[in-house]
């Protein structure tokens, strides 16, 4: 995780015969480089009188998670990080601060803090519905991310909660979509079982691409995403993995967290949701002795000769185009993911 300053390694295998050595690390879900503009909205955006959150107000929540976040990665505290995410992005983060205490001691570690520069917010009208989201760049010191961070916040009854932080892909730099406001400035949303003059509606998506990740999807459903990172990199762990280990793999809407979608300016819609892989390995047995390992992790930190399960949550961000557009195909702009458990034998 980025904002974190982990980097959780691919799955990968080997063996102990002489002459065979394990695989290369596999294409994921990692950061990329930047897009060349943040998206923009349609109209000019209101410093806040029409929308239920002002630029104002953005900005200060932004201050204080930026704050909170930081002191949250120094402490490595689930308790702290619990006062400010929410959803998925909370189990990801809790998962990872756990990976990161089993790999490296408190007076071992070292962090340095993070901001977010640039930001943009959108909102819906003033007295709508209780979330905003803020395009963003993640900086470090003099380090500034040139691609954007996608932070979507829900309003809780004890304050607000990050649910959701994709990062912008290097290939979807001129694809991210222009959100779509109105004449004060407030964002528009889409409701998950909306497909109305969409190619699918933002819950298809989830349980189209579900399948599509896993392979499973059918023909013509392939033919509806154009390609992307994640799910060529899962195709490519499948095929590379298949020497060493028999997969099963299932991955499925994670329906317990909350999904989101906007109205984009061109009549599509912007989905967030987040997406549960499980993937059991069983290993290959033969005279070379195979074994797989997952990199970077403290939750998979062994190599395993018989077994390895895990599971993984994955947010993704999608532009799904109008019906009848000049795009046919949805594309994911963006992406954040973790391992949450994990084990092997």
């Amino acid at each position: 995780m980025r904002r974190f300053g982990t980097v959780i390694g691919s799955v990968t295998a080997g063996c102990l015969l002489a002459g065979c050595s394990a695989l290369p690390s596999l294409p994921g879900l990692g950061r990329a480089a930047e897009p060349k503009a943040p998206p923009t909205a349609s109209a000019a955006a209101s410093p806040g009188a029409g929308r239920s959150v002002s630029d104002e107000e953005g900005r200060t929540i932004i201050a204080d998670y930026i704050k909170r976040n930081n002191a949250a990665n120094q402490a490595r505290s689930e308790k702290l990080l619990a006062g400010f995410e929410g959803g998925s992005s909370f189990a990801i983060d809790k998962a990872a601060y756990t990976s990161s205490r089993l790999l490296t001691k408190q007076a071992d570690y070292t962090y340095k803090p993070f901001a977010y520069t640039k930001p943009t917010y959108y909102a819906p009208p003033a007295g709508g519905a209780p979330w905003f989201l803020t395009t963003a760049h993640w900086q470090r010191g003099k380090e500034t991310d040139k691609e954007v961070t996608y932070l979507l916040f829900n309003r809780q009854a004890d304050g607000w909660r990050q649910v959701y932080s994709p990062d912008s892909y290097e290939d979807t730099a001129d694809k991210l979509p222009d959100l779509k406001t109105d004449g004060a400035g407030a964002a528009a949303a889409v409701a998950q079982a909306d497909g109305k003059g969409l190619l699918m509606s933002p819950g298809d998506f989830a349980r189209r691409y579900a399948a599509h990740l896993s392979g499973k999807g059918t023909a013509a459903d392939k033919t509806l995403f154009a390609a992307d990172d994640i799910s060529t990199g899962a195709a490519s762990n499948r095929a590379k993995m298949n020497k060493y280990a028999e997969l099963t793999e299932v991955v499925r809407p994670a329906t317990r967290y909350p999904s989101y979608a906007l109205r984009t300016a061109d009549g599509g819609a912007l989905a967030f949701t987040t997406l549960q892989r499980d993937r059991h390995y069983d290993v290959r047995q033969g005279p070379e002795r195979n074994y797989v390992f997952q990199k970077d992790s403290g939750l998979l930190r062994g190599h395993y000769y018989n077994s390895m399960k895990m599971t993984e949550l994955i947010q993704v961000a999608a532009h799904i185009p109008p019906k009848g557009g000049k795009l046919a195909q949805v594309q994911l702009v963006a992406g954040y993911s973790g391992l949450t458990a994990g084990s092997g034998r």
